[in-house]
């Protein structure tokens, strides 16, 4: 039985995915998802039934356009392949039950989310909005751990709710801290530099992390994230440094910004990070902070 359900979710996630492959390509430019049908972005032929089958359809043409040869890209079977796995891994993680359900949701709009921002630098408000309110609505009927927020409330003397609506209240004090956290980051570099240092739609996301993964797994994307987006940050100054760019003045005769100052005004799309770190933390975020608390 469990193979079999393991199969379903493999299957219903590569569905999942090719919808989403529809929304990455046409949400950031504000298109409609549901018409016109499916088509090559290169030529505008309406794909046909058994050129839209989820992965296999992009092997069987060798990711090539069945009418005009123009190639498709990588994203669109990767990003089913990795729902599909994603969906997989929910079950064999949480069973057949209501919490698989909901982190199934969480990375479908993770994904999706991840891909988007990657792609156009975006993190739209059709994703972001609507998963906050799914994430605080399926805290109710899914609830998870809330041994955070139990602990914040110990900490500052405060009587624990009712069972029921524990699971609730930590969902949303995980979107305060998470957006709350972001903002006043986003509020102190303004103030520094006026200038922004990231999106709202980064924020938006991180109160979607919060009301789907409550305050303690919350808090692992809020050092995490950052974390990892300094990685790859110093990963693209060490193979800049090993590819210098010519030398060369600006156009007008202006002398060209130093290595460092192109460095720190490069954008880097910081979803992709909370993204990830958020998935890291669906699956093994329990046993990070355990590991974290062996040694205290």
């Amino acid at each position: 039985m469990d193979l079999a359900f393991e199969c379903v979710l493999f299957v219903v996630g590569l569905a999942f995915g090719s919808f989403l492959n529809v929304c990455i390509s046409r949400i950031p430019c504000d298109e409609s998802v549901i018409s016109p049908r499916s088509h090559c972005p290169a030529c505008g032929a309406f794909l046909r039934w058994q050129d839209n089958i989820p992965l296999l359809s992009w092997l069987l043409l060798r990711r090539r356009c069945r009418d005009c040869g123009g190639p498709i890209s990588l994203r669109y079977p990767a990003v089913e392949l990795l729902t599909a796995l994603l969906f997989t891994a929910c079950y064999v993680s949480f069973g057949l039950t209501l919490v698989t359900a909901k982190f199934c949701l969480f990375c479908f709009l993770l994904v999706g989310l991840i891909f988007m921002d990657a792609e156009t630098g975006l993190l739209p408000r059709e994703f972001t909005y609507p998963g906050i309110v799914l994430g605080l609505a399926l805290s109710w009927i899914a609830p998870t751990d809330s041994t955070g927020t139990q602990f914040l409330l110990r900490v500052y003397g405060a009587q624990l709710p009712a069972h029921a609506q524990l699971p609730l209240l930590d969902s949303a004090i995980g979107a305060v801290v998470g957006a709350g956290f972001f903002y006043l980051a986003w509020a102190l570099y303004y103030l520094l530099r006026k200038r922004h240092g990231m999106g709202f739609g980064d924020i938006a996301l991180m109160a979607m992390v919060g009301a789907f993964l409550g305050l303690k797994l919350t808090l692992l994307v809020i050092f995490s994230a950052p974390l990892a987006g300094a990685v790859y940050a110093v990963f693209l100054l060490a193979r800049r440094n090993r590819n210098p760019p010519e030398m060369g003045g600006a156009p007008g005769g202006k002398p060209q910004p130093s290595a460092r100052e192109r460095f720190l005004t490069q954008e880097l799309p910081f979803g992709v990070f909370l993204g990830t770190c958020s998935l890291a933390a669906v699956f093994f975020g329990e046993s990070i902070w355990r590991w974290y608390l062996s040694f205290f």
